[in-house]
């Protein structure tokens, strides 16, 4: 009766009726929709072999160990170190979650002007910005794409000034001989 019912429908007297779509139109291609709808039954019966029906590949995945909220300089940092340490611990699942796709305006990331600090009273405070420098000054040994140009940073290194009341001078100064301690290359 439902096959009857689609050959009334597309009958040959009447060329242009078809079956009418919930939007008010009509359709004359019924049997690709019957066909697709069939397999969509058929996916989700009991006993059948699921097949996606749609191309997923543009999703992210449904399972992840860590999800990043955030595509900065930050985010990506975080998502960069976890995948280096895969390969010693296993597989790490990181999925990155960013409004903006193209990462042109990923946070205030790239437009920022940005700075290092090295000036800390702490060790371990100066051993990160050494390495952060060294990080930044080597990029393409970390980051290059194969077949793809060298990333260009533009990082242009330059000092400051640090100036202090006479009552501050002498942390400042032994602030400067810890700094001169720490190795340079981290």
């Amino acid at each position: 009766m439902f096959r009857r019912a689609l050959r009334l429908g597309l009958g040959p007297g009447l060329p242009y009726r078809g079956l009418r779509t919930r939007k008010g139109g009509f359709t004359l291609d019924w049997d690709a929709k019957v066909s697709d709808f069939k397999k969509k039954v058929d996916s989700i019966l009991p006993g059948k072999k699921y097949e996606v029906l749609y191309d997923t590949s543009h999703l992210p995945p449904e399972q992840a160990d860590v999800v990043i909220i955030g595509g900065g300089i930050l985010g990506l940092s975080v998502a960069f170190w976890l995948k280096k340490l895969e390969s010693r611990r296993g597989a790490i699942r990181v999925l990155v979650v960013e409004q903006d796709h193209t990462y042109s305006r990923a946070s205030s990331t790239g437009p920022s002007v940005g700075g290092i600090w090295q000036q800390f009273s702490v060790p371990e405070n100066v051993q990160l910005s050494l390495f952060s420098i060294n990080f930044l000054r080597n990029i393409n040994e970390y980051l290059a794409v194969v077949d793809a140009p060298p990333v260009e940073l533009q990082f242009n290194p330059s000092g400051c000034l640090l100036l202090a009341s006479e009552k501050d001078a002498a942390t400042l100064e032994n602030n400067v001989k810890m700094q001169r301690k720490e190795p340079k290359s981290a």
